[in-house]
């Protein structure tokens, strides 16, 4: 009887202590929804860097000069003529509900047999004293823009329609960078609060510094031609949508959020009409969705929900590619002709074909290229130059590749990318030694259950909760763990497709921007769960061995900035912060 006397009187205290400690949490909860989200202490680090890189990125566009100007340019013994502001152009052909650029086609160009033949062309542009322009595709008579349409619609365009001028190519590099900036460290701070349990915050915070510097927005503002913009977009759009994938439901296969799993595929795939090599990106929605797709929360037809969520998936590609496709007709006359093929280059783009040991070659060098080092300011050098100093110079001599100026490769620019194979080895390891432990310890794990179950039954509620709780925790940074090794595997994956891809045209510093992103958020990917196993461990070498690695990128990122050679250099373009930069290493 005392006993249970004893129960009846504390059972309302437990009630009521349970309640006070409810009101508490709702108070706090009420309390942080006050603060705004990117003032909270999981944002505010992120967003100091990203108004930190984005006054870099304003300082770096200033820093060049840039004009939009229409100049000759003399290659191969021919003339051509060189006009930069060819999405003003675009903009201005849409907003007179043209597909075709309203600019003058020199008549030997209507009436050539083949206009992509470059030695006939750059001839008769010299001959006649109306060149060719150089890097506009021209199909039937007309010139057109084979560059992605999306940013001549969302910003060309406007500008022109409000203003009565043109938008700057500076301009809008300089805003299509601030705005990848941002999506990129969005992606790094959803991969921390999903995947990275336990990963110091300002860890994570100098990985998203090197991603941001590796990733190429740097070179992008400081050589601000039409050739930049659509990367620019696409990066600015590609991270946001995958992260928004990432935030849409969590590993367990519930049920996804409608709304983010549409903006997140709508925003990968307006990537189709920027830059469309980044719609392979498409896969991370199959990798961060797999809880859902194979729970049949996702592309099936058990529940209204999952239909809505598959259409959410779906029916964005479905809409921009038939967008684009209507596009790709009404200029070419095909769904699926984008126009790069009728580009007016250097070389005929319609007869040019890669053989397999050059294309594997290309994109050796896009990745491997060792950098060049010098004894004198800025200490490094064009990687590709064809003069007698260069050591590297037998990398590109009588090969059928088309390089421009670059300092080195992805990796060489991103030494943390060498650890990328060491983690993709400990993965596989651990998952068999862990796969192993767990077939050798399924009886064990009965008997440890029925121990633990004994336990709790006789300590009573207060004592179980707190053990289910940590049990839980262990099981969910396990898997985090697991799906970022997923994802990193699919970035570097991503990444030797992207190159096979992209060196069909050449090797050079603006394609590594393509997936040079991915090259490093993939190995970070990697390398998280493998820093924190050695951490729980108590060692710390690998901690330090990533920061090295990562600090260095940035110092080889910086000299990359300065090097000479490049386009739009800055001993050409700014001889006075040159001479200044210079100054300050060397005196």
């Amino acid at each position: 009887m005392h006993s249970t006397a004893t129960d009846r009187t504390s059972a309302p205290t437990f009630a009521s202590g349970t309640a006070a400690t409810t009101t508490i949490k709702r108070a706090k909860s009420h309390t942080r929804h006050r603060i705004p989200r990117i003032l909270r202490p999981d944002w505010l680090p992120f967003a100091i860097l990203w108004a930190l890189a984005s006054a870099i990125i304003v300082l770096l566009t200033i820093s060049t000069h840039p004009v939009d100007t229409t100049y000759q340019l003399h290659y191969a013994d021919g003339t051509f003529l060189v006009d930069r502001a060819q999405y003003q152009r675009l903009a201005d052909a849409f907003l007179h509900g043209r597909t075709w650029l309203d600019v003058h086609v020199p008549d030997w160009l209507a009436a050539m047999d083949n206009p992509y033949d470059a030695q006939v062309r750059g001839a008769e542009g010299t001959a006649s004293g109306d060149p060719s322009l150089w890097d506009w595709a021209f199909y039937h008579g007309r010139y057109y823009c084979y560059f992605g349409p999306l940013p001549a619609i969302v910003l060309f365009a406007p500008y022109k329609a409000l203003t009565g001028m043109d938008l700057s190519t500076a301009a809008a590099c300089a805003i299509l960078a601030i705005a990848a900036c941002a999506s990129l460290i969005f992606l790094v701070q959803t991969l921390w609060k999903r995947f990275w349990k336990g990963t110091p915050r300002w860890f994570v915070v100098l990985a998203c510094t090197a991603i941001i510097a590796a990733s190429g927005l740097s070179y992008l503002v400081l050589v601000p031609w039409f050739y930049s913009i659509p990367i620019l977009a696409s990066l600015a759009l590609a991270p946001t949508g995958i992260a928004l994938w990432a935030r849409s439901a969590d590993d367990i296969g519930s049920v996804p959020r409608t709304g983010m799993v549409a903006a997140g595929s709508l925003l990968v795939a307006l990537t189709m009409m920027c830059r469309p090599t980044f719609i392979l990106t498409a896969v991370f929605g199959l990798i961060l969705l797999w809880p859902q797709i194979r729970s049949r929360e996702m592309l099936a037809v058990r529940s209204r929900h999952a239909i809505q969520a598959s259409l959410a998936a779906i029916v964005p590609f479905l809409l921009v590619g038939g967008v684009m496709m209507w596009y790709n007709a009404a200029r070419f006359g095909n769904p699926l002709d984008f126009g790069a093929v009728y580009n007016l280059t250097g070389f005929d783009m319609t007869q040019r074909h890669i053989s397999l040991k050059a294309r594997l070659f290309g994109a050796a060098l896009l990745l491997f290229a060792p950098i060049r080092f010098t004894r004198e300011f800025p200490f490094t050098a064009d990687v590709f130059a064809a003069d007698a100093a260069n050591p590297w110079a037998f990398l590109i001599h009588n090969r059928d590749v088309i390089a421009e100026p670059t300092v080195g490769g992805i990796v060489a620019l991103s030494p943390i990318c060498l650890l990328a194979l060491p983690a993709v080895i400990w993965f596989i390891v651990s998952r068999f030694s862990r796969g192993m432990d767990d077939s050798s310890g399924m009886v064990s794990s009965h008997k440890r259950t029925e121990e633990v179950g004994t336990t709790e039954v006789s300590s009573g509620t207060q004592s179980r909760m707190p053990s289910a709780v940590s049990l839980e925790k262990s099981h969910e940074m396990t898997r985090g763990m697991s799906r970022s090794c997923a994802i990193g595997i699919t970035c570097l994956l991503l990444v030797g497709v992207i190159v096979c891809i992209d060196v069909s045209i050449g090797v050079n510093a603006r394609y590594m921007c393509d997936m040079a992103w991915l090259a490093v958020i993939g190995t970070v990917c990697l390398l998280m769960p493998a820093e924190a196993a050695s951490r729980m461990k108590g060692h710390r070498w690998l901690t330090v061995t990533i920061v090295v690695f990562l600090a260095l990128g940035l110092a080889l990122q910086a000299l990359w900035l300065m090097t000479t050679g490049r386009f739009e250099a800055w001993n050409v373009s700014n001889p006075a912060l040159y001479a200044w930069l210079q100054g300050v290493f060397t005196r």
